[in-house]
């Protein structure tokens, strides 16, 4: 902590912006541990408020608009490979997709406070076609409620922040220590959580499309065909198997009561 404020403190509010550009494009680079300390400096006079306050909104919203674009472009994709680099790829596109579902456009008010959502929600935003200027006003009033509600918090307890500070910079080494092995257990655990979700996916029975297609042309009135693509990924124009009925993710919870009984059943999704 004590090295991004110190950074920010000697290269100003364009340093700010950087980080928080870098932030909301998805690189691990604390842009509330960055607002934090500028309002800090801020209340003891070593950046102005204006400027800082608006360089850390403006590189937010460079790095909002510019995922914005590329999730319009390229669509679920880009998700895709954000989504890859969790423990579960499939519950990262669910439940962020789950989030827009809920909320709707509100979602982008709070999307930022929430880990594994905050870089989700302007991509999300693109690929589900929401109109430029309703995204930009919802993801601007998200913005302003993020970086306040830090900056604030950082301009009211500058006097903690300090003596935080100061606290562990005297610690040196044993705090360091620390944060390094609280880091290394987490991602060990992060590693384990990893392996164990991708060994219970191992465990569900597969059939290849080839095995499928003979076993519709033997038995088709015992078994029935789901199809399970979230709503970013169906399309109406989309190739299907022929006869596969279509089951929405997201009401999973409303559908189970019309799902086939005492029929085999397959799913599918891309």
């Amino acid at each position: 902590m004590d090295d991004v404020v110190g950074l920010v403190s000697r290269h100003g509010p364009l340093l700010l912006a950087v980080i928080c550009f870098i932030e909301a494009i998805g690189l691990p680079l604390p842009a509330a541990i960055g607002l934090l300390g500028a309002g800090a400096l801020t209340r003891d006079g070593q950046l102005a408020f204006p400027h800082a306050f608006a360089c850390g909104i403006a590189g937010l919203l460079a790095g909002d608009l510019l995922l914005y674009a590329i999730g319009r472009f390229t669509g679920w994709y880009f998700l895709g490979l954000l989504c890859r680099l969790t423990a579960s790829p499939e519950s990262c596109i669910y439940n962020a997709a789950q989030m827009f579902y809920r909320r709707g456009r509100f979602a982008l008010l709070f999307a930022k406070f929430v880990p594994g959502i905050n870089t989700m929600g302007a991509p999300l935003a693109g690929s589900l076609h929401m109109s430029f200027p309703r995204f930009l006003a919802y993801d601007c009033c998200g913005v302003l409620i993020y970086a306040g509600t830090y900056f604030g918090l950082g301009y009211t307890f500058s006097r903690f922040l300090e003596s935080m500070v100061r606290w562990i910079s005297s610690a040196g080494e044993v705090v360091k220590f620390v944060l390094l092995a609280a880091l290394i257990v987490y991602l060990l655990y992060r590693g384990w959580l990893a392996w164990r979700l991708r060994v219970n996916f191992l465990d569900i029975p597969r059939i290849t499309p080839v095995e499928l297609a003979q076993v519709l042309e033997k038995c088709p009135a015992e078994m029935v065909v789901y199809d399970v693509r979230s709503h970013g990924y169906y399309s109406y124009g989309a190739l299907r198997i022929q006869g596969a009925e279509r089951l929405e993710p997201n009401r999973l919870a409303e559908a189970l009561a019309d799902i086939a009984k005492g029929k085999r059943i397959y799913l599918y999704c891309t």
